[in-house]
């Protein structure tokens, strides 16, 4: 089994105080490039400027050039498909035409909701004029109805940026630019296949050139949520797996390259990490913890692996996951709880003495 870890952890954190609530569902939580399925014919690459992600909370943007009003974009990342519900919120920081003057294309797709038949059913887009975007429904054959535009130009120079969906015929969606919303729709959002849920979200561009990070979907206001991403850095408790600076460099690279790997050919092999954990000052709450990976097996096995947290001195697994013969995207597992006392997460629980990450290979 070979895997790459680029993304280590991270940490959705809710701001105390505010709309927040712990008890909120996360769905999705990615912002590198082992957390996306890059679709379309064009490519997701990824931009480590500085100013054109938020430098504190996230290592890199996902460069998603414009695709015009093609219709899908040629160039979009995709979650992975999340539980189904009616009601989601769809959160990042995006910007656009590289962080400068707010371009916008005449149809371009930066957003796109996928219900649970698979068909794009509410799509942000560019209305062709500077910064100004507009929401609209579409039908599984690609007919769009514009439902509403903003009325003001939004500023998308890395920009936090949410979308609120109660998905039905007697349903709503809203649009906020740094939580302000800016565009609301109430009334019928459906667009007539049937699905009465939401699976999926793309994202792609408004304009020439766009950027996305700290990406979240959950089922409450995700407002005043935010990203963290905590990689690797060290050798942690358990070192099991072969490769060169696994945990400071393979492990902790910013983009995958599929030539460099820390592996292991037995069962029950633990492979553990340090984190970064300097976040940002400030009061939160932890909403969860998220993993992911960049994983292969071989035809004689391993044949799964569990992402692994060490916690006061214990090792905790995820459920096996089941990789493919190719290298391939095993994202979004999220631990939404501390399971060494079954409570929310503390800040301090990530910053503790042996506090570790890991994988561990299964038959």
């Amino acid at each position: 089994m070979k895997l790459q870890w680029h993304l280590a952890i991270a940490f959705v954190l809710g701001s105390l105080g505010l709309s927040t609530a712990t008890s909120a569902t996360l769905l999705f939580s990615g912002g590198e490039d082992v957390d996306f399925i890059c679709a379309g014919t064009g490519s997701c690459s990824v931009d480590t400027n500085g100013s054109r992600h938020r430098a504190g909370w996230s290592r890199e943007s996902i460069n998603l050039s414009g695709s015009g009003a093609s219709d899908p974009p040629s160039n979009r990342m995709a979650t992975p498909p999340f539980a189904a519900n009616s009601t989601i919120w769809v959160h990042g920081q995006y910007c656009a035409n590289v962080c400068g003057a707010n371009d916008t294309t005449s149809g371009a797709q930066m957003l796109r909701v996928i219900d649970s038949l698979g068909n794009p059913t509410l799509i942000v887009r560019g209305t062709g004029t500077g910064g100004q975007l507009k929401i609209s429904s579409r039908t599984a054959a690609g007919a769009f109805t514009d439902l509403v535009t903003c009325p003001a130009a939004v500023t998308i120079q890395i920009t936090q940026l949410d979308l609120r969906v109660n998905y039905g015929a007697s349903g709503e969606v809203t649009l906020f630019s740094n939580s302000v919303s800016v565009c609301d729709f109430t009334g019928n959002v459906t667009n007539g296949d049937g699905a009465t849920t939401l699976t999926q979200v793309e994202l792609s561009s408004s304009g020439s050139t766009s950027f996305w990070s700290e990406v979240i979907v959950a089922t409450t206001d995700t407002r005043a949520m935010a990203r963290f991403t905590a990689n690797t850095v060290a050798n942690g408790n358990t070192t099991g797996f072969s490769g060169s600076n696994i945990c400071s460099s393979i492990w902790s690279a910013t983009a995958f390259n599929d030539t460099s790997f820390g592996s292991s050919g037995s069962n029950n092999v633990l492979h553990e990490c340090t984190i970064n954990s300097s976040i940002p000052p400030g009061v939160y709450s932890v909403l969860g913890l998220g993993m992911s990976a960049r994983v292969l097996v071989g035809s004689s096995g391993p044949a799964h692996f569990d992402f692994v947290t060490r916690v006061n001195g214990t090792d905790f697994p995820s459920p096996d996951f089941a990789p493919t013969q190719t290298f391939s995207n095993i994202a979004n597992f999220i631990f939404t709880t501390n399971p060494a006392t079954g409570n929310p997460w503390l800040i301090s629980d990530f910053q503790a003495t042996g506090f570790n990450v890991g994988e561990e290979t299964k038959p």
